[in-house]
């Protein structure tokens, strides 16, 4: 521990710096599959975008296309808001309310309530004397991409803005995705989720953190590439035409994952649009997160790598798509699977001297990342600077969770647990487990 404490403060001279940057030199010379498997991969990948997204930004217009110019805009087709939850009632009223107080007034809302305990039913039906919202009431617990499937059905609109019962639409959300439907090709789009309850506790102002540089900086710089991997299932909107073409969404899956895969292997394309900012609240506590987390990385072994393997095939789907699989396997599977390996033989061997490699990694991850977190603050207005002082925080917290996602993965592909409790057991018994 003493030795970890001398080193801890190293990295803050200057002279430590450029011996590291000198290191670095030697190393990209060098034939090293640790550092260009284990280093240079994963800053190429994690770290470079930030920069080019910053350049995107100043080099191409703010907006390719004003909302107010939008041929579809100047339309004002009807867009169907799908609201389907379970046990809503703190947050169906505002979600409800923020929609309805979205700018557009060309639209219906429909709620599905999956069976709820509690009064969100009742709640949700007390909007319907406004004409613009109507509610359908499960007597039966189906699960959310079976809930959305009805309201699908029940669409009357052009395009269907899915939205989480504990969502809140900000001004002109609605406006700023349907202008990304001007091009033709274009099926989807995702809107810019951002934490509404940041200031609850350490752990919502942590996710703030990483929303900026996992939400909001990724995909924008994903979508132009036309690399997009997800269209949240918390604020999506899609052509109606598009999902009943697909049979709208299979039963018992993860509803966000499984439709852009399905969309992408049809052509479609998917657009990030960051002016439309939609708020949801996150999980306040440890266990609640790694919880949430764990969830969402087996859905994705479930439907990325064991469904939707094939997307993996050039000749089939595209090498847009080919890469967008791959890197799921290389940064989500493979190279965490590698880190641990090395851990495992490097440290047991000696080969490295712990105390230094770890607080020089942890320093270089902070300056990173703090990097990173200016560039979306220059260019997104977000996070906000009451919160920059958690970046020397964000190398451990981002560690835990690959940690936690990691054991996720391994169950999922040991096939270990699969039941997953938000999933009726009467939908379980039904489909198949991929």
């Amino acid at each position: 521990m003493t030795e970890f404490a001398q080193y801890w403060f190293v990295p803050l001279n200057p002279w430590t710096w450029l011996e590291l940057i000198h290191g670095v030199g030697l190393m990209l010379g060098s034939a090293q599959l640790y550092f260009w498997g284990l280093v240079f991969l994963p800053f190429a990948r994690f770290h470079f975008p930030a920069l080019l997204a910053l350049a995107i930004r100043f080099f191409t217009p703010r907006n390719a296309r004003s909302k107010n110019a939008s041929t579809v805009c100047a339309r004002m087709p009807l867009v169907s808001v799908l609201i389907a939850g379970r046990n809503e009632r703190d947050t169906i009223h505002t979600t409800i309310t923020s929609t309805l107080a979205c700018g557009y007034e060309h639209l219906e809302i429909i709620v599905v309530d999956d069976c709820s305990d509690d009064d969100t039913l009742a709640r949700a039906r007390w909007f319907e004397r406004t004409g613009r919202v109507r509610v359908f009431g499960s007597n039966d617990r189906n699960g959310k991409p079976s809930s959305l499937n009805i309201a699908i059905g029940m669409a009357r609109g052009e395009y269907c803005f899915i939205l989480d019962a504990d969502s809140e639409v900000q001004y002109g959300a609605v406006h700023a995705m349907l202008a990304c439907f001007d091009d033709q090709r274009v099926g989807a789009v995702t809107a810019n989720v951002r934490v509404r309850n940041a200031d609850n506790s350490i752990v919502t102002r942590l996710q703030e953190l990483e929303y900026a540089l996992n939400v909001t900086l990724a995909r924008y710089l994903r979508s132009h590439a036309n690399m997009l991997g997800i269209v949240a299932g918390a604020a999506g909107m899609f052509r109606t035409q598009a999902l009943r073409d697909l049979r709208g969404f299979d039963t018992g899956l993860g509803d966000d994952t499984d439709m852009t895969i399905k969309l992408r292997k049809q052509g479609w394309g998917l657009v990030f649009s960051s002016e439309a900012v939609v708020w949801t609240n996150v999980p306040e506590r440890w266990r609640a997160l790694y919880r949430q987390r764990t969830r969402w990385e087996r859905n994705m072994v479930k439907i990325r790598l064991r469904k939707h393997g094939d997307l993996l095939l050039p000749t089939r789907y595209g090498w847009t798509n080919a890469l967008v699989a791959l890197d799921i396997y290389v940064f989500r599977v493979a190279l965490p699977l590698a880190y641990v390996l090395a851990f495992l033989r490097y440290f047991g061997t000696g080969a490295f001297y712990a105390p230094a490699l770890i607080t020089q990694t942890y320093w270089l991850a902070a300056f990173f990342l703090g990097l990173k977190l200016l560039i979306s603050h220059e260019i997104f207005a977000l996070p906000r600077y009451a919160n920059f002082w958690l970046i020397p925080v964000m190398p451990m917290y981002r560690l835990s969770l690959r940690l936690v996602l990691l054991v996720a993965v391994l169950r999922e592909g040991a096939r270990i647990g699969l039941k997953h409790g938000y999933v009726p057991d009467k939908i379980w018994f039904q489909i198949r487990h991929w």
